[in-house]
């Protein structure tokens, strides 16, 4: 038996940016391409080549942003959960693992 006493907070800091970061942009990358194929039927789109690149370039501007935004909450989730884990596994002396 092992016994976790304590984790790297830094590592679960980077691990909550990267898995917010991750989903968020997969999501958003969906539905940029659904965009792309049924924006066409919106009444707010026009097909010209100038209103569907700007839209096209915008709303892949915009996953970017949000992946970015989102890596900031994850991050501060792996910060909360690092810290509390810290301070639980302080307390009762950590989670006692079987590693074979």
């Amino acid at each position: 038996m092992k016994t976790v006493k304590s984790v790297d907070v830094r590592s679960f800091i980077v691990y909550g940016a990267l898995l917010a970061a991750f989903w968020t942009f997969a999501f958003g990358l969906i539905y940029w391409i659904l965009g792309w194929l049924f924006g066409a039927t919106a009444w707010w789109i026009d097909m010209n080549l100038a209103n569907w690149s700007a839209y096209t370039f915008a709303t892949f501007l915009m996953v970017i942003w949000r992946s970015l935004v989102n890596a900031l909450g994850g991050a501060l989730a792996g910060l909360v959960v690092a810290l509390v884990y810290n301070i639980v596994a302080d307390m009762m002396g950590g989670i006692k693992l079987k590693i074979e």
